[in-house]
């Protein structure tokens, strides 16, 4: 026995000395976020990373033998590795979430996680892969892709408005869109508006969109769908990245992240972060020819600087509790291309808070959200000309929204009921006021919401059927609107007839339901029926503000009522191998009390040319239907192909006159700012020499105004078409480093807006980053 041990004793170092090992840390290929529970296989011998992402497999013969690296959502990684003996070689797994994905978790389409397949709806998320490998300066940027969304950002990083819309929904009209934060909305009640350039690009793990009528969960603004940007949460020890970048137009930018974890992602853990950014370029001069010659000297290019500092901090119990404080400061200056005296010229100042907090949870079958929200924006711009002598005036709007968001779920084997309490508000304190006459014009509002709502979710047939019923009650009330004129002069005489004050509250209901049914009989096809109702009052900017719009001048109507929208629609999709997915949606929609701007008949000089004056009302009835198809095949392990194609009908129906006598009739009209045509595709490939993003959008004619005819300045009665191509070049390097060199535009296409503005044409950027 003791010649036995002695012998045991004697070998076993040299077994031991003998073996091998590897060891690694698997993470997201385009946020670095670390992913737990991903399945390593080497040689046979298979592990599970730990909550931060690492794993080690010891005992392994030396040699080569294959490595796999899987988990559900991203693309397997497999490579044939050599072991050393007596060593522990180490191995960094980069794993990319492709466009064909197995069945992503979202959160958006019912207030809780959810996989895509399991939702009868349509759903697209933005990958980390297509936000790396895409070009885009700002987040909205990277939604152009997606089949039946149009982005109206004409200026593109020079905008200081951007407009997301869906599905034939009028294109200057962000309100019908809802847009989330982590869940949190940031549409202001004012305008509807959202401010995209606050938002950074450098933060976030994803884009959920919801399309079609989703007013049954989320109320007004989701008349039309949802976009969610989620950010990235903090997943290992300490962590961050930092980027320099210089483009066209002497375009210059910082921005930075750093971040940590105190603890492991599935205990108790405290995470932090702290994002930031500035950028500013001289800009270009975006008049045409025509109004370059008319300006002269008092032409000046349209430049911009901003600056944005976001301060993130939360605690987790795994899936037990979680809560966390989300604070962001923004700060903006955007010049509009004229100047005659005051330093910037004619310019637009965005100074912007956010504030965020939230908590959810889980105890056996019963799981709950509940978040805060305050966000305050000073909206300021200069207005200056020399028409019939110096003018100026300034304006300067508070705006200001706060609310309560809850949600409650209780899971069952084959069924799971979602109920909240959602109270929201929104209020404006604007002013015009005059340095070169006595006048100021003042404009208030207020918007209360309270809602309550109820969804069932069945599972039936062995899961095979989906079953959703959804209910929401919603009240909204418009109180102290006023729109009022003090000390007025021969500048605001003509608005004389629009002023009002002291009105009485206007409250509404309405309730919105929503019945869908989905049948899925294996993991490679479903195919979904819904309907769904809608329903949005107006924005407060509508309601009590009159004052110059694109495209000309607009009154305000106090006695707007709410617009609804009912949709049908059925889709489908079919996998028919793993490296292949096809989806297609059919929807009708009927709008009823539509809100559209439409000519008064009158006009006002405007400083360029003479233009409508206009205003927003209830046009009655509209119709809206249309087709999408998508397809996404990863051909090789790192090449993806992705294309979509989508057609929008929106017509007006029976249109219901300003006056009796108004001799013009809009029935069978388009509506404006909608493309009936939109078309994308791309290639994404992903190469350790060089990682490639070739994208190109078209974005069909779509008319100009109301009356569907030639305007004077735009030549035609519709915008022409606008196709654009973009590439994304980078390169990962020494582990820590990436450099990419992005070009918007290629082929430098002329892009105007309504007032015969041009776009910035070609775009190209180069940055360098560190990330550690």
């Amino acid at each position: 026995m003791k010649s036995f041990l002695f012998v045991l004793a004697f070998f076993l170092p040299v077994v031991s000395f003998s073996q091998a090992g590897v060891s690694g840390y698997v993470f997201d290929a385009a946020t670095r976020k670390a992913i737990p529970a991903a399945s390593v296989v080497v040689a046979g011998v298979g592990v599970a990373t730990d909550g931060n992402g690492f794993f080690l497999i010891d005992g392994l013969a030396p040699g080569e033998c294959s490595m796999a690296v899987s988990v559900v959502g991203y693309s397997k990684f497999e490579r044939t590795i050599t072991a050393i003996q007596g060593d522990t070689i180490s191995v960094d797994v980069p794993l990319t979430l492709g466009e064909v994905q197995i069945d992503g978790v979202v959160v958006t389409a019912t207030r809780v996680d959810t996989r895509i397949g399991d939702i009868p709806g349509r759903i697209c998320l933005v990958t980390p892969e297509r936000l790396s490998l895409t070009v885009a300066q700002t987040t909205d940027e990277y939604l152009s892709l997606i089949p039946g969304v149009r982005v109206n950002r004409p200026f593109g990083l020079f905008s200081h408005k951007s407009v997301v819309s869906m599905r034939g929904l009028s294109g200057n009209e962000q309100a019908r869109a809802l847009v989330l934060i982590d869940g949190i909305p940031v549409n202001k009640a004012d305008g509807g508006s959202v401010n995209w350039n606050l938002i950074s690009t450098f933060d976030i793990d994803r884009i959920e969109v919801v399309k079609g009528p989703t007013s049954a969960l989320y109320g007004g603004n989701a008349m039309g769908g949802i976009v969610n940007v989620i950010t990235s949460v903090p997943s290992r020890g300490v962590q961050g990245s930092a980027s320099i970048l210089y483009g066209t137009y002497n375009t210059q930018g910082a921005r930075a992240r750093f971040a940590g974890r105190l603890g492991n992602v599935d205990s108790k853990s405290y995470y932090w972060a702290v994002n930031g950014h500035y950028r500013k370029s001289d800009g270009y001069f975006t008049q045409s020819d025509a109004d370059l010659q008319m300006l002269g000297d008092n032409a000046v290019k349209s430049c911009f600087h901003e600056k944005a500092l976001n301060f993130r901090a939360g605690f987790s119990n795994a899936t037990k509790i979680q809560t966390e404080l989300d604070f962001t400061v923004y700060d903006d200056m955007r010049g509009t291309g004229q100047k005659y005296v005051q330093p910037d010229g004619n310019s637009v100042d965005h100074d912007a808070y956010q504030l965020r907090t939230s908590a959810k949870g889980a105890v056996g079958n019963f799981g709950w959200n509940a978040s805060l929200f305050y966000l305050s924006e000073h909206y300021k711009a200069v207005n200056e000309s020399v028409k019939g002598g110096y003018s100026w005036y300034n304006v300067s709007s508070y705006r200001k929204d706060l609310g309560f968001l809850s949600s409650f779920s209780y899971s069952l084997p084959n069924q799971r009921i979602v109920s909240g309490l959602d109270v929201r508000s929104g209020a404006v304190d604007g002013s015009d006021i005059y340095y070169t006459s006595t006048d100021r014009i003042d404009n208030k509002g207020r918007m209360d919401f309270y809602a309550l709502y109820l969804q069932d979710e069945v599972m039936l047939f062995r899961n095979r059927v989906t079953l959703v019923i959804g209910l929401r009650y919603d009240i909204a009330r418009f109180s102290d609107g006023e729109f009022t004129i003090h000390n007025p002069s021969d500048e605001t005489l003509f608005m004389d007839q629009f002023q009002f004050s002291g009105l009485n509250d206007e409250v509404w209901g309405a309730l919105s339901p929503r019945l869908s049914v989905q049948y899925k009989p294996n993991s490679a096809f479903r195919l979904y029926s819904s309907y769904s109702r809608g329903f949005r009052p107006s924005v407060l900017d509508d309601l009590c503000r009159s004052g110059r719009v694109r495209g000309g001048f607009k009154v305000a109507n106090p006695e707007l009522k709410p617009e609804y929208l009912h949709n049908v629609e059925m889709g489908a999709d079919y996998r028919p191998a793993d490296w292949i997915k096809l989806s297609s949606s059919l929807y009708y929609s009927r709008g009823t009390d539509f809100m559209y701007y439409v000519s008064t008949g009158d006009s006002i000089d405007m400083g360029y040319a003479d233009r409508p004056i206009m205003i927003r009302s209830n046009i009655s009835n509209v119709q809206i239907y249309g087709f999408e198809f998508d397809f996404a095949v990863s051909v090789l392990r790192a090449v993806t192909l992705f294309g979509n194609y989508a057609f929008t009908s929106p017509t007006i129906l029976d249109y219901k006159p300003l006056q009796l006598v108004d001799p013009v009739n809009l029935s069978g009209n388009y509506l404006t700012d909608v493309p009936r045509h939109l078309l994308s595709a791309g290639a994404l490939l992903r190469h350790r020499w060089v990682n490639v993003g070739l994208t190109c959008r078209c974005v069909g004619p779509m008319y100009v105004n109301d009356r569907n005819v030639t305007d004077k300045i735009v030549g035609s009665d519709v915008y022409p078409t606008a196709f654009t191509v973009d590439v994304n070049l980078s390169r990962d390097f020494a582990r820590h480093y990436r450099a990419a060199f992005n070009v918007q535009n290629i082929f430098d296409k002329q892009i105007y807006d309504g007032s015969g503005a041009v776009g910035p044409g070609r775009f190209i950027t180069a940055s360098m980053s560190v990330i550690f």
